[in-house]
């Protein structure tokens, strides 16, 4: 293939890939609750990938996974996901190149990172708006980081498998 259109098939690999974790997501882990907390996956994606990705892909594909969530969910405000994704997918990828190698611990190390960061965002902009407390928003947000790291154990080895299979080094 060339360049381009292997960059093509790679990136509709990975459109798919989230398709279907947005399906799980919808399917399965909104029907699980854990003190009243569901967990919440979409953070995950952008910071895997990010992960495999590198700085310059990662938050590009964080931010169509924002701009996606953006329409599927209620948001803080227009753009907040696609913001906090982006953010969050620059962070994971310079974690992955400088401190951990891409993989299982790396792996749920950013998974957590942009969980909070979307959390802490998510609170900030309560704060700032004047509405919610802040212990029972941090507590919230700690609970969905907690209950849904287990499922990063799903996003991890699809996403591995993309990232290997459609490896080159244009």
């Amino acid at each position: 293939m060339q360049p381009k259109s292997y960059l093509i098939f790679k990136w509709i690999v990975y459109a798919l890939a989230t398709l279907l974790m947005l399906a799980f997501q919808s399917l399965v882990l909104s029907q699980i609750r854990v003190m009243g907390l569901t967990p919440f996956l979409y953070p995950v994606l952008p910071a895997v990938a990010a992960m495999y990705e590198g700085g310059r892909r990662g938050p590009v594909y964080a931010l169509a996974v924002g701009v996606v969530c953006g329409l599927l969910l209620p948001e803080p405000f227009p753009g907040f996901f696609g913001i906090a994704f982006t953010l969050s997918a620059v962070l994971c990828a310079r974690v992955a190149e400088r401190l951990l190698a891409p993989g299982l611990l790396c792996g749920i190390l950013v998974s957590a990172m942009s969980l909070a960061l979307t959390g802490a965002l998510r609170i900030l902009v309560q704060l700032l708006t004047g509405g919610g407390y802040l212990e029972l928003m941090a507590r919230i947000a700690l609970g969905e980081t907690l209950i849904t790291l287990p499922a990063v154990l799903v996003v991890l080895p699809l996403y591995r498998v993309i990232h290997k299979r459609c490896a080159a080094d244009y």
